[in-house]
């Protein structure tokens, strides 16, 4: 077996969830983070690429995510438009934050597209400024007023939940988390 195919069925099998649980964050529903991951995953194997450790591939899955969720988001509206037709909503997470995380996801899914990247890669995926703005492929002078207008719309959604500034675990979401930074 050639080494890409260990870890393309070692991706698959073990961080799958974590995947789908990121493009959850950043596209606002399943259906689509399932979408994304799935063409995340197919593009990033189908080309000749030295991906010969999960981390690595992971980390190329994320960054085509991001990628693509930012690149169709036109399309993203049409279709969200039409999902109450055909999908039904989740079921809510059964904990007692379940309140917390359905204000959180409900208020992300109210912001611009780049603000809502910028939010879930810089308090979510704790990522620095530079590595957001490396990452989206803008400056950190744009990261920065992002995510200026981001905190500033979630805290008019959310009201006075717990400073975003200040603790970047306040954003209470279930999604697994990458290691620490």
């Amino acid at each position: 077996m050639r080494a890409w195919k260990g870890v393309l069925d070692t991706l698959v099998r073990e961080r799958r969830s974590r995947l789908v649980g990121y493009a959850y964050l950043i596209s606002g529903d399943r259906p689509t983070a399932e979408d994304l991951v799935h063409d995340a995953i197919i593009r990033t194997f189908s080309r000749a690429r030295r991906l010969e450790d999960v981390d690595r591939a992971e980390a190329y899955v994320r960054r085509t995510i991001l990628t693509q969720y930012l690149n169709r988001r036109s399309s993203q509206e049409v279709a969200r438009a039409k999902q109450h037709l055909l999908v039904e909503r989740d079921a809510a997470p059964a904990d007692e934050h379940a309140g917390e995380h359905d204000a959180v996801v409900s208020a992300l899914r109210e912001l611009p597209a780049r603000q809502r990247a910028c939010v879930v890669l810089r308090h979510v995926e704790e990522l620095s400024t530079a590595e957001t703005a490396e990452r989206m492929g803008v400056s950190e002078g744009a990261v920065k007023r992002y995510l200026h207008d981001a905190v500033a719309r979630l805290r008019d959604l959310l009201g006075d939940l717990r400073s975003m500034d200040d603790e970047p675990e306040s954003i209470a979401v279930s999604a697994p988390r990458r290691g620490a930074r």
